[in-house]
């Protein structure tokens, strides 16, 4: 788009031209958007979404001024509503951030402050740009947390951050977000980090305001499925450029851009079997240092010696549509077909004949809740009204038992809070259990001694949901590997530093990245070198906590089938815990789902993702968000949240939140985990087997082996 537009009120609401941002280093500059071009109307979502150093958040920080020294942004014009930001004096903007455009951020944990109550940061926006008293000011605050559906909103107005759940939180954000009626709001990656309900809830949250407040949306992101749900226009960016922009609709029916069809094959569809898992080679190029030619050249399938010559592409129409694409071949590439390789065969069968690797039977771990001078102790009263002393435990894991063989991965799924982490912990006895008994090929691991269960961790490792805190960033990735080969006796020496290297190439990085650094890799090389560590003492059983939550979907992928590969090559067994029901999908043989620290379903993934359904299971399969725009989705959006693990329900911890709830037996008894129909399905749940059958099946027909096929 070209500077000598004029700059007026007509036209759409945000007009973004040649906007160019660089950042100074001492080995020059870093060009981070490079002449990013794109317009947003009133009313409408506009979704950016790529792969992390794309570009994405640089461009939203870019448009609300808010990139610190040494980034400066060095070119373009920001117009909203025929006013170019950048050239407004910082009090202008001051004037403008929180009142017409505001931000919600991707972690609300860090982004609220813990020492305030939200209301004192709600109403803090509320009076810096609205010309009300204080106590007007809480009254708006309260109708805000109310809007965004937050629970007992006059009451929880004076909590501080730490007493919501991380869904209420983000709802606070969103509340803090909307509460001066803004005309744009910039959702920075708003559910990244957040189970499947939460983010249904959040997105269909944004959905809503939208429609009542007529408000403008900027949708950045790395998840497609989001896209797919909340934007009417897309743009697909790749080292600081879009690469592509279009209509919803026409990006999913047919991509123009190679970069574009990658990402969506990249996504774990519940519905699809693949041999593996479609995957983007290679990774985001170094914005220091670019290839010739076009950017994506490296790692496209498409690309011919013209590609590699010459500079970058230009965004340019493709089409009779409104699709542009910076793509010399985006004329006469068909980019309408996925390229995965889709069998409907699944994974192959696991002999449960013999005895089970590990073995975790009625396990328990409670917390004390509360500190202080009396602890977890609370005096309350008796039926008689005489005073007596009460314990009070958190039960983040109650009485669950599952087993897990030779070769198996079992996965462990349901909402953040529900106790996966801390059954991760426990059986591994990082935790110590309250009670119940766990074994690994027969050994009491509950009774062990800690020298014991030093030694067998050997053939237990864990692989945890952050690998950039759980490496030593003092130490070369060579040393981290090597040290856990030192310390069981695997090797030494010159033998020592050549397992090294031969493990880094066996989960995909240089033997030379053994000299490196942690922060010398991305998010997802970093995530290899914490599997290439965990294989070092070749262990039977690792447990893998959110280990790709994180990550991009083309990485997710990358490291889920090197998970699968390396399992069939080793016939090692996997603990898997997630929140992403796509991925346990693709990943698992079997799967317990949890909820408030028990298992309400247990079996294979065809049992557990087909009729009959534990209504909880069921609502989590009907918030997963799919690539596709044109399918309508009949959500299950759960009332309230999680209950406190501290005061749990009486009788089934679910009959707080379940639609299909039946009276007094929910509210009184704990329903067992019985198999259905004899089978190794099992369901805690009173309803009957045909009343939980009332659901069409989650996975698609064996018979279908396109996914251009499915509904």
């Amino acid at each position: 788009m070209s500077d000598e537009r004029p700059v007026d009120g007509d036209g759409p609401l945000l007009d973004v031209r040649d906007l160019r941002t660089e950042f100074r280093t001492e080995s020059g500059s870093v060009v981070a958007t490079n002449d990013v071009s794109f317009s947003l109307d009133r009313g409408e979502t506009l979704g950016i979404v790529g792969e992390s150093g794309a570009g994405k958040s640089v461009t939203a920080r870019s448009i609300m001024r808010l990139i610190d020294s040494p980034g400066e942004i060095t070119g373009g014009q920001v117009v909203f509503d025929g006013e170019d930001l950048l050239e407004k004096t910082d009090r202008e903007m001051r004037d403008v951030r929180g009142n017409r455009i505001a931000m919600i951020p991707q972690d609300p944990m860090s982004s609220l402050n813990p020492v305030m109550t939200v209301g004192e940061q709600i109403t803090e926006t509320i009076r810096r740009h609205q010309d009300v008293s204080k106590s007007e000011a809480r009254r708006l605050a309260v109708e805000s947390m109310d809007d965004v559906g937050i629970p007992d909103a006059s009451e929880r107005i004076d909590d501080y951050p730490h007493e919501f759940s991380g869904g209420m939180r983000q709802r606070v954000l969103v509340a803090i977000g909307f509460s001066c009626e803004p005309d744009l709001i910039i959702a920075d990656e708003p559910t990244t980090a957040l189970d499947v309900t939460t983010q249904a809830k959040i997105l269909d949250l944004l959905n809503e305001m939208q429609e009542r407040e007529g408000t403008a949306v900027l949708m950045i992101t790395h998840n497609l499925g989001v896209v797919a749900q909340t934007c009417d226009d897309v743009g697909v960016m790749y080292a600081g450029n879009l690469v592509e922009t279009a209509e919803l609709g026409d990006l999913f029916e047919r991509p123009r851009h190679p970069y574009t069809r990658a990402l969506i094959d990249s996504i774990p569809e519940v519905e699809t079997e693949y041999d593996e898992l479609p995957t983007l080679d290679g990774s985001m190029p170094d914005l220091a240092d670019l290839p010739n030619g076009c950017n994506f050249a490296p790692r496209c399938p498409h690309a011919t010696e013209a590609c590699r010559s010459g500079d970058d592409p230009s965004l340019d129409p493709v089409g009779e549509g409104a699709s542009s694409a910076a793509c010399i071949h985006a004329e006469d590439l068909d980019l309408s077909e996925s390229t995965a390789s889709v069998t409907g065969g699944g994974r192959s069968e696991i002999d449960r004949s013999g005895e089970p690797l590990f073995d975790v039977r009625n396990l328990k771990k409670h917390f004390s809740a509360g500190e202080g001078i009396l602890g977890n102790v609370r005096l309350s009263r008796d039926g008689g009204g005489l005073p007596t002393i009460e314990r009070r435990y958190v039960k983040a894991v109650d009485d669950i038992s599952f087993d897990i063989y030779p070769g198996e991965t079992v996965g462990l799924v349901g909402e953040s809070g529900c106790g996966k982490s801390t059954v991760a912990r426990t059986v591994l006895r990082l935790l110590e259990p309250t009670a119940g008994e766990v074994y690994f090929e027969g050994q009491p691991v509950h009774e062990l001694g800690s020298g014991e269960i030093r030694s067998l961790r050997r053939e237990m490792q864990i692989i945890f949901q952050d690998p950039h805190s759980s490496l030593n960033p003092r130490k070369t990735v060579g040393r981290i590997i090597g040290r856990a080969m030192e310390r069981h006796d695997i090797a030494t020496g010159e033998e020592k530093r050549q397992r090294v290297r031969e493990l880094l190439e066996r989960v995909g990085l240089s033997g030379d990245a053994a000299g490196k650094y942690p922060h010398e890799f991305s998010g997802g090389q970093q995530q290899r070198v914490a599997i290439a560590h965990a294989l070092a003492v070749q262990p039977k059983l690792i447990v893998c906590d959110e280990p790709v939550s994180a990550l991009d979907v083309s990485v997710q992928a990358q490291i889920l089938n090197l998970l699968n590969e390396i399992q069939a090559e080793e016939n090692i067994s996997y603990l898997f815990i997630s929140h992403n029901i796509g991925v346990v999908r693709h990943i698992c043989d079997r799967v317990a789902v949890m909820y408030l620290g028990k298992i309400a379903e247990f079996g294979s993934i065809e049992d557990v993702f087909s009729p009959p359904f534990h209504p909880y299971t069921e609502s989590l399969l009907s918030a997963v968000p799919h690539a596709n725009p044109d399918r309508e989705t009949d959500r299950i959006l759960l009332d309230g949240s999680v209950p406190s693990p501290i005061d749990p329900p009486s009788g089934c911890p679910f009959q707080t939140r379940c639609p299909k709830k039946i009276g007094d037996i929910c509210e009184d008894e704990l329903p067992p985990l019985e198999s259905v129909n004899g089978s190794d399905h099992h369901i805690a749940c009173h309803l009957s087997t045909e009343e939980m059958s009332e659901r069409e099946s989650f996975i698609a027909p064996k018979h279908r082996t396109d996914p251009t096929e499915l509904d």
